[in-house]
């Protein structure tokens, strides 16, 4: 039985770098993803956006510039925006964020400083890139 209590608090035993698993919002309200945990990184879905629908407000639309033929036809529909981020010495490095506007990934890297989640995007060279600012969502 004791084996059993030792298991269950190993399983449910967070790390720091789980201090990032919340729904975050854009500055603007126009957007929403939430960070979960996928194996040893962590990853985003797409929960809301504004850009991801059509001129009508309700229909998705679909990932036309997806490098994969495959995927081209999705719907943008809860979309995996995030992946392969590295919790290290205070920070998630050695991201990859997908953006369906062009369909091009790029390297992201994230700080929290309190409710508030900065996210640095860039292609190849840090100082080139452009940092975005989320809010921790509170419904």
């Amino acid at each position: 039985m004791v084996t059993l209590y030792l298991m269950l608090a190993l399983c449910l035993q967070t790390t720091p770098g789980d201090s990032i698993l919340h729904v975050w919002q854009t500055r603007e309200k126009d957007g929403r993803i939430q960070m979960y945990r996928d194996g040893d990184t962590y990853a985003a879905r797409m929960l809301y956006g504004v850009q991801l629908f059509e001129a009508d407000g309700k229909t998705y639309k679909k990932d036309i510039h997806n490098p994969d033929p495959a995927l081209r036809s999705r719907d943008l529909k809860d979309y995996v925006l995030i992946t392969g981020l590295v919790y290290q010495d205070g920070k998630w490095t050695k991201g990859k964020i997908y953006n369906f506007n062009d369909g091009n990934s790029y390297d992201v890297t994230i700080e929290l400083d309190g409710k508030v989640m900065s996210m640095r995007v860039y292609k190849g060279v840090w100082m080139f890139g452009k940092t975005l600012k989320w809010d921790l969502f509170v419904p």
